[in-house]
């Protein structure tokens, strides 16, 4: 599981993975909705500098009896990918980020019992989107909607499937931002699709921890 920005655009003083939400931390939500699940043998979260203690009293705290591992996280995102699933033991891996709280344990249960090893959560875009020129900033054309989709997490990956694209990623310093489109590209692998849910928010900015509170108490 990524746990390990500084939180530098949510306006806390602190990484966002620690601000309580509803009564717990943001990384906690993820812990409790998967604690339970007998196919997730272990939790490999990674930790900012500074906070490796933190976050294993953290995990005590969370994961009962479930086995964990705590691991340094890299300067990108990209990077400690590529550590967590290293660390890894097992053949199949789910790759989740503390920053999206309201992924069920039903969305985690549906996606491990998919048939398909390389598997991830899509949803349709409600919004209207355009390409603008960088240099002149002006709209050049509009982007249909019907060709592109919403990338969520959780995902499931085979694990050396995953630790193939990110090991060519890294050889031709090639760049992402999440591992469905690396391992499609770089592992030339099939990578299968579920519908996602508009609730499964990822919470960065500071307005977006007013929203997820509301939609607590709400719940």
């Amino acid at each position: 599981m990524l746990s390990g920005g500084i939180g530098a655009r949510s306006g806390n003083s602190e990484p966002k993975q620690f601000y309580e939400l509803a009564g717990h931390p943001l990384v906690a939500h993820t812990i409790i909705a998967i604690r339970q699940i007998e196919a997730i043998a272990e939790i490999v979260v990674n930790a900012p500098a500074g906070f490796e203690d933190r976050t294993r009293d953290l995990m005590r705290n969370y994961c009962g009896r479930k086995p964990f591992k705590v691991i340094a996280a890299a300067r990108t995102r990209q990077q400690s990918v590529h550590l967590l699933v290293q660390n890894a033991q097992y053949g199949s891996v789910v790759l989740h980020e503390a920053a999206r709280p309201f992924a069920t344990t039903q969305m985690f249960e549906a996606l491990i019992d998919h048939p398909e090893r390389n598997v991830g959560y899509f949803t349709e875009i409600p919004f209207s989107m355009c390409r603008i020129s960088r240099k002149r900033m002006v709209v050049k054309k509009g982007v249909s909607r019907d060709k592109v989709f919403d990338i969520q997490l959780p995902q499931k990956f085979d694990r050396l499937t995953l630790v193939s694209g990110h090991d060519a990623a890294a050889k031709v310093d090639a760049t992402y931002t999440e591992d469905a489109v690396l391992v499609s590209e770089q592992a030339r692998a099939e990578v299968h699709t579920m519908t996602g849910s508009s609730r499964n928010l990822k919470v960065t900015n500071p307005e977006d921890f007013v929203i997820a509170e509301n939609i607590y108490e709400r719940k």
